[in-house]
């Protein structure tokens, strides 16, 4: 799989899991998910569903053995994905977890690309706004670009 590839058919995913989140919560009923009941937009598959096809995504691309400058172009499209969508609720939240399926992508990185992608990540995601699986993302990044 080409970076060009990777990159277009991760944009799709994320488009697509966007526009079915939107629609979502456009034909949401009254009082769906509300005070803690089950139903509405949050409690739907395709959350699972995205999880799962971006992380077979993300391996199927570390398996292809792409090279590093190609891997920190899909792991920046990646990690700009929750930010660039931070007003879609229930989403953005998604957004932030499949961050945790890079880590394979991580290790194909050489020390340049990690540093950069590192210092990139650290702005994009101070601490205070870091989430547990942000932090190891941050601490494999930090270790390959040593």
């Amino acid at each position: 799989m080409t970076q060009n590839e990777a990159l277009s058919a991760l944009r799709t995913l994320i488009s697509a899991y966007l526009d079915k989140v939107a629609d979502l919560e456009r034909n949401r009923k009254f009082a769906e998910g509300l005070l803690g009941m089950k139903g509405g937009p949050a409690d739907d598959p395709c959350h699972d569903r995205f999880g799962a096809e971006a992380t077979a995504l993300l391996t199927d691309y570390a398996a292809s053995a792409p090279a590093s400058a190609d891997v920190a172009a899909v792991l920046r499209e990646l990690f700009s994905a929750a930010e660039s969508n931070r007003d879609a609720r229930c989403a953005y939240w998604m957004l932030l977890a499949i961050q945790g399926a890079c880590l394979p992508l991580i290790e194909r990185l050489d020390r340049e690309d990690a540093a950069a992608l590192c210092g990139y990540y650290k702005k994009l995601y101070p601490r205070y706004k870091r989430l547990p699986v942000q932090d190891l993302v941050l601490r494999q990044l930090q270790q390959a670009s040593k």
